[in-house]
């Protein structure tokens, strides 16, 4: 059984039927347009301990936690020994997803390296989360102050029910960018989310776990008001690229491949062929 503190009420990882069945049956690589990720579950062992072939990571951007909350204390040890792996590796960035607000000891060790990004996901969906989306911006200015690059990604959104008056604390701190995506609705096990989210609003978005953006026009203009420009997570992601990596072409198709066999893959993109020659393009060129 997939467990997270931020206990999402709509979790992507535990309710979505076509990723939990592999995270509940051991995989711990996920792969998609944005990056590589690894996982480790509270009962799995130290991450200085899994058996990942780190090989298959270079030249590509590495997440941590998909499936539960990378800035969970349970992993601070983890989060501290990857930092150091990363930074001495061909890795090019570590990209760390979270809901839950960051404290010092986790800001203090995030400034040992360059090579990161911490996104938030900033929602507007109080009800539905443990944390709230006003104190996750709270630690993107902080980051921003300690010199560390942060984003926000409005994921998911639930047209005509998500709370968007944080946008303008965003504005009024002086971020520029963010990003948006859909929601994936499974309504046998999101049973719970009728209780707050209106049975009309729900019914919009299709029952086959796909993710639906709806009220893209509405987000547009709603970013426009508040100086805001939407920009894709993935090309944020590798908007401050600076670091060169030379990678053998050969090389990094064969680690590409290896990888796809081994990984749940995480994505919207339904082409295989269209993930698997951005992965190589992006271990080739970090672009």
């Amino acid at each position: 059984m997939i467990e997270c503190p931020v206990k999402c009420k709509y979790c992507m990882a535990s309710k979505i039927d076509c990723r939990s069945t592999y995270w509940n049956n051991g995989s711990r690589i996920g792969i998609n347009k944005s990056c590589v990720f690894i996982n480790r579950l509270p009962d799995d062992p130290p991450l200085s301990e899994m058996s990942f072939d780190w090989e298959l990571f270079e030249g590509d951007y590495l997440g941590f936690q998909g499936i539960t909350d990378c800035f969970w204390m349970k992993y601070f040890d983890d989060l501290k020994w990857l930092i150091n792996k990363v930074e001495n590796s061909k890795i090019r960035k570590l990209v760390l997803t979270s809901k839950i607000p960051i404290n010092q000891k986790q800001l203090d060790i995030l400034k040992q390296t360059k090579k990161i990004l911490v996104v938030y996901s900033l929602t507007g969906l109080d009800l539905l989360e443990n944390t709230k989306t006003i104190d996750r911006i709270k630690s993107m200015v902080k980051l921003k102050e300690a010199g560390i690059d942060t984003f926000g990604v409005i994921h998911p959104y639930i047209h005509n029910y998500s709370d968007l008056s944080f946008l303008k604390e965003l504005s009024n701190n002086g971020f520029e960018f963010v990003s948006y995506k859909g929601f994936r609705y499974n309504p046998n096990n999101m049973s719970e989310l009728k209780k707050y989210v209106p049975l009309d609003i729900l019914n919009q978005y299709k029952h086959d776990e796909d993710e639906i953006l709806i009220g893209k026009n509405y987000l547009d203009e709603q970013l426009s008001k508040y100086n805001l420009k939407y920009i894709e997570l993935r090309k944020y992601i590798r908007k401050n690229n600076n670091i060169f990596i030379e990678m053998d072409k050969e090389d990094v198709i064969r680690q590409t491949d290896k990888l796809l066999s081994i990984s749940t893959i995480s994505s919207s993109e339904k082409d295989y062929q269209i993930l698997r020659d951005d992965i190589i393009n992006r271990r080739l060129k970090g672009e």
